[in-house]
């Protein structure tokens, strides 16, 4: 257990690490980006970037399968059932590269010689196949050692490969763009770096896991859920990534960069939340399956201190975000990025995101996947058939409200199933802490709105936030502390425990 505390800490610093670094680099590039080339090939090549996030769709069945199937074995040190599953996933995914291949080809042909843009069709093929090569490498090559190292409590081994790729991939990008302003040699240089963090990924865990035999019989029934892994994979890929290609056909890439540039903030938040959640998360998943009783106790807690710091994360945006947008695009006038309607939508969509982050967890490490794929089929079809008809009325803002609807759907029948087919209980407790943190955020909304600090200097901004934080944040602790006693007794019951037994 003391390892595997060990691992929760490694994990947790270096996730927290790696989104800080993340977050002071990469609001540079979308700026020069902006000030360099305008907003339309600032929306271009993000929707590049979205096509990119779909193909990962590819082998995302195959891995959320895997993850799931390796707890049990993982937590129980057996290794030769491991090698089996790693063995069976490893054919998957070299015929998975292949289609990557193949597809990457008709990509770059399309948006090259088809795609009407202001790009020269020679530099968007580069493009396209730079940003290919490294997902390439990691299907053949390195990914199912990754899986295996998340699972195993190891993360901090990519996080920190990875904390230095971003250092270096946006120090290399950021030069190019002041020195010679050249798209293919931005890429590159990218390219070029990811491939050595992969491989820096792939030896590390070959060192580590001697006995792993990929030559092992594989054991294609432990991934047999691929499929309906891949529904629901579907499903979050259509919630994340649907509304820049939807804007890009219905609207224009103007619109693109501006849905972008809100996105930029709340992506990175997003991340640093799941960053933050798979530090521990491998131990919650081997604990469901070897000590039930005690997954309940720690689950109780982790979701009502998860969703309290949820809404205290997007609060805050909600309170501050608009001024500092204001801020990030001072000068850029060719498109309004301004919007106060926007602000408070991404807030409400992001919120009903992760704020079901508990109760998928549950469904994962439960592998419930093909019992509820109907449940991310239905989410996809009203986020496509909404977003659709709300974007050709309210443009922009349509789009988020198409998502909105799916979430409140998804939500709805996460927290049902989780709670009442899998941890046999009542949803009322999942629901009171939705209610009782959404009356607190709808009071601070009724003191503040989104557009309250507008017109602020940067440390005007910043001075503003901290003196508000002061209170918005204990206002939620003392709230939910009158509300959910027995979670704050029992974290403090489980931390004396686990003093006493270290």
């Amino acid at each position: 257990m003391a390892k595997k505390d060990n691992r929760i800490k490694y994990n947790l610093l270096s996730g927290i690490v790696y989104q800080v670094v993340l977050i002071v680099l990469s609001f540079l590039l979308p700026r020069l980006y902006l000030e360099n080339f305008g907003s339309e090939v600032n929306g271009v090549l993000s929707t590049i970037k979205q096509i990119f996030v779909y193909m990962f769709l590819l082998e995302s069945g195959v891995g959320l399968a895997t993850t799931q199937a390796l707890y049990k074995p993982v937590a129980e040190k057996n290794y030769g059932k491991v090698s089996s599953i790693i063995s069976a996933t490893h054919s998957y995914y070299c015929k998975i590269g292949y289609l990557y291949a193949a597809i990457v080809l008709l990509i770059a042909i399309v948006y090259a010689f088809i795609v009407p843009t202001s790009i020269e069709p020679a530099v968007i093929f580069g493009i396209v196949v730079l940003t290919a090569l490294p997902a390439l490498f990691s299907y053949f090559v390195q990914a199912k050692y990754r899986i295996l190292l998340e699972v195993d409590g190891r993360k901090y081994v990519i996080t920190n490969s990875e904390t230095v790729l971003q250092l270096l991939s946006n120090i290399g990008k950021i030069l190019v763009l002041v020195l010679s302003n050249s798209l293919i040699l931005i890429q590159l240089v990218y390219c070029i770096l990811y491939l050595l963090q992969l491989a820096y990924v792939f030896i590390q865990a070959k060192r580590r896991y001697k006995w792993l035999d990929l030559k092992a019989k594989p054991d294609y029934e432990a991934v047999s859920q691929r499929k309906s892994v891949l529904v629901h994979q579907v499903s979050s890929m259509v919630f994340n990534n649907t509304d820049v290609l939807l804007l890009s056909f219905l609207t224009d890439f103007k619109v693109v960069s501006v849905y972008t540039i809100y996105n930029i903030f709340f992506s990175q938040v997003q991340t640093f939340i799941t960053s933050i959640i798979s530090g521990f998360s491998f131990a919650l998943g081997q604990m469901f399956h070897t000590d039930r009783e005690k997954f309940l106790k720690v689950y109780n807690v982790y979701e009502t201190f998860y969703i309290m710091a949820t809404f205290i994360i997007y609060t805050l945006m909600a309170v501050f975000l608009l001024p500092l947008i204001q801020i990030y695009t001072g000068g850029i006038d060719d498109a309004n990025y301004t919007n106060v309607y926007l602000v408070i939508l991404f807030v409400i969509m992001n919120l009903l995101a992760n704020g079901k982050l508990p109760s998928n967890h549950v469904l994962e490490f439960s592998g419930k996947f093909e019992e509820t794929r109907s449940h991310a089929i239905w989410e996809m079809v009203i986020n496509i058939v909404v977003s659709v008809v709300a974007i050709l009325k309210w443009g922009i803002c349509g789009a988020i409200i198409g998502t909105i609807v799916a979430l409140l759907y998804r939500g709805a029948m996460m927290i049902y199933y989780s709670n009442k087919k899998v941890l046999n209980r009542s949803v009322f407790n999942t629901y009171k802490l939705w209610i009782v943190n959404g009356a607190v955020f709808a009071v601070i909304m009724l003191i503040f709105f989104v557009d309250s600090f507008c017109g602020l200097s940067f440390l005007a901004l910043l001075l503003k936030g901290i003196t508000h934080t002061l209170w918005i944040v204990p206002l939620y602790v003392a709230v939910n502390f009158i509300f959910f006693r027995t979670s704050f007794k029992n974290l403090i019951a489980l931390r004396r425990n686990r003093n006493e037994h270290s």
